[in-house]
């Protein structure tokens, strides 16, 4: 072997050996201790299969689920790989389909009609072309397949956070999509048929700095908006109305339960306006939970430990359902993106952790 090629050789073995010391990282080289203001704590029931990068890459972002309303046990939850793609996870949190579709980094799901069929709509932010992604969900396999190939390109500098909203008495929905300049736009979408789907760019909201996490209450026609050094704004998500925001009182660090950013946000529906907003704290590893009604009172915050499965740090992108998914999940579950994922003491590519919510509804009920 000439020496050039053994210097080659030897850098590519110094490498592996830098990435496979990163993947051996035990507890105590986590950024920061447990926030001992959060009290309360619920464990995971399951997790999904580590997403594709490499070791230790801040990889796996946003989940959202798809709930099989005649066999729930099925249903299904779609998570993003911000750095490839997407995966599509069963309820057990096995990995059944994957796709490298671009950097999708918040993703959501909506069932829609296209004139008399009922399809499963997939869609996100692309920062691979500043697009909206459309994809149509394989129930049964899982696979998705693309609704409008060149995506909705939007006049976002750098898009970011996402979410859907549908209004059921007017049969719409609509895509909200934010940049990091804190601009968001609202589409609304309108299916071609089954197979093909546009959308047409119709208000721009803004807010003063950088956002993410985003989230609509399709029955009380509401965006809320997490606004990442700064807390969680709501605005109206009716097309036509005003595009002036409230803040939600106590959803900052003015609230010593919550440290910067603010990421990910999601709804618990509970009938009559009733239910839960609920928030992820990434700089203390918590969970802020939120009237879903009215001026959305502050309640509690919780964090995730370690049971059966490694307990959660650092989370991006939430989702929660309160629909029935089988016996494992008769209330509902809340699925989070795991920062740090551990297999026993071994730092592992990151994942989605599954929280069955009984536990979230015992904490309620504390004092």
């Amino acid at each position: 072997m000439k020496l050039k090629e053994l210097n080659s050789y030897f850098n590519l073995v110094v490498i592996a050996l830098l990435f496979l010391a990163s993947a051996c990282k035990n507890r105590d080289d986590k950024p920061i201790p447990r926030d001992p203001n959060v009290k309360l704590s619920v464990t995971a029931s399951a997790e999904t299969t580590p997403v594709l990068s490499y070791y230790n890459e801040d990889a796996a972002d946003d989940p959202a689920i798809w709930v099989n309303q005649t066999a729930p046990e099925k249903s299904l939850i779609v998570g993003t790989n911000k750095k490839l793609g997407l995966s599509v996870y069963n309820l057990n949190g096995d990995e059944i389909y994957y796709g490298e579709v671009g950097r999708i980094n918040n993703v959501d799901i909506r069932e829609i009609y296209s004139g008399s069929e009922k399809i499963v709509l997939v869609a996100g932010s692309n920062r691979t072309n500043n697009t909206i992604a459309l994809y149509k969900l394989d129930t049964i396999s899982g696979k998705l397949h693309s609704l409008n190939n060149m995506g909705l390109k939007t006049n976002l500098v750098e898009v970011y956070g996402f979410c859907l909203y549908q209004n059921s008495e007017l049969n719409k929905t609509y895509a909200f999509i934010n940049g990091k300049s804190g601009f968001i736009e609202q589409w609304l979408l309108s299916p071609v048929n089954s197979d093909s789907l546009t959308g047409e760019k119709i208000r721009t909201l803004k807010i003063n700095s950088q956002p993410e996490g985003m989230v609509a209450d399709d029955e009380l026609n509401v965006l809320f908006v997490g606004e990442e050094d700064r807390g969680i704004w709501k605005f109206s998500a009716l097309e036509d109305d005003p595009v002036n925001p409230v803040f939600l009182e106590n959803s900052g660090e003015e609230n010593s339960m919550i440290k910067y950013d603010i990421e990910g946000l999601s709804i618990y529906y509970h009938a009559k306006g009733k239910g839960y907003l609920i928030a992820s704290s990434q700089g203390n590893y918590s969970y802020a939970v939120f009237n879903r009604d009215g001026n959305n009172e502050y309640l509690f915050s919780f964090f995730i430990d370690d049971g059966d499965f490694d307990g959660v740090e650092e989370t991006d992108g939430i989702e929660v359902t309160s629909q029935f998914l089988g016996e494992l999940y008769p209330k509902g579950a809340f699925i989070v993106q795991d920062g740090f994922n551990f297999n026993n003491d071994t730092l592992s590519n990151q994942n989605f952790k599954i929280i069955d919510w009984q536990q979230i509804e015992e904490l309620i009920k504390v004092p």
